[in-house]
């Protein structure tokens, strides 16, 4: 089965869908400096999440209020000042879709980025035609420490949550790697893909390696110069169709992805901690997303 991207308009069309933590932000900053690239950031999460017509945004507003102490405006006034990008509060999960298959002047690829929590209900009817579906997983041991860590920066220590206190919107019911799996599944048996996987520790210990095996699977030529690109926060204000709300967002809460944005290249990769030194919520949690991740690692794409 080919892994070839399918192409309309002579545009390869690709989805890396991500568990968070795995440095995927990363990742699509290198793919944004490949020539003639139109790059989208996590418009299907930000809809999830934003959407007046969803169910969330509420309950995100009140969350920043009672764990970050923040100002968070019932309204979009605060966003009129941010140049660039969409109101997430306008779109729907159609919308997204539409915007993703549309045929962007003078490009010759289209990426976006995103997360799984946005399936609640499994929208695989929303999903965009013509895209090669592909995944960036990590060691869920990893993955937990690193998102209980950032969940909780900027939190009295009075008001740190387990993972366990996570609410729904942030943390799905699959914790993301049952999301993850079963849109593999499904691009791979409904769809009949045969989707790329990259792991993210695989990724940072041989970044070349690594992403000449993933350009060969969507088809796209590879050069080493896409391993180093431009720090600071170009990517997010200049080069990708972003929303807003992420935008007005990023300004306050670095702890996400603040080292990313002022990084020129992958970084190093960490050594995953003991499981008997993890909280006990990052073990449980990590336990039960082990054989899904698993799976997914076992055919993950080798480095050439």
């Amino acid at each position: 089965m080919s892994n070839s991207p399918v192409v309309n308009n002579d545009i390869t069309r690709v989805m890396l869908w991500a568990i968070p933590r795995s440095t995927s932000t990363a990742f699509l900053k290198c793919m944004t400096y490949v020539p003639d690239t139109l790059a989208w950031y996590e418009p299907y999460w930000q809809c999830f999440h934003y959407s007046k017509y969803g169910i969330h945004r509420q309950n995100i507003y009140d969350f920043k209020r009672k764990y970050k102490g923040a100002d968070v405006k019932l309204n979009d006034n605060h966003l009129r000042d941010i140049e660039g990008g969409y109101y997430a509060s306008e779109t729907r999960y159609s919308w997204v879709k539409e915007q993703l298959e549309a045929t962007p002047p003078g490009k010759k690829m289209v990426i976006c980025k995103d997360l799984l929590a946005w399936q609640d209900g499994a929208h695989y009817d929303v999903l965009p035609s013509g895209f090669q579906h592909t995944f960036l997983t990590r060691n869920p041991y990893m993955t937990f420490d690193s998102w209980k860590r950032a969940i909780n920066s900027g939190i009295d220590d009075d008001k740190k949550l387990l993972l366990g206190d996570i609410p729904a919107f942030y943390m799905p019911e699959g914790s993301f790697y049952k999301e993850q799996y079963d849109l593999y599944k499904y691009a791979k048996d409904t769809l009949g893909q045969n989707p790329p996987i990259v792991d993210s520790e695989e990724l940072l210990a041989n970044p070349a390696g690594v992403m000449k095996a993933y350009f060969k699977t969507i088809g796209v030529p590879y050069s080493d110069d896409y391993l180093h690109w431009k720090p600071g926060n170009e990517c997010m204000e200049k080069l990708w169709v972003v929303a807003k709300e992420k935008k007005y967002g990023q300004q306050f809460d670095t702890a996400w992805h603040g080292v990313t944005f002022e990084s020129a290249s992958f970084g190093s990769p960490r050594k995953c901690p003991d499981r008997e030194d993890l909280p006990e919520d990052v073990v449980y949690y990590a336990d039960l997303c082990m054989e899904y991740y698993e799976e997914m690692y076992a055919n993950r794409i080798k480095p050439l």
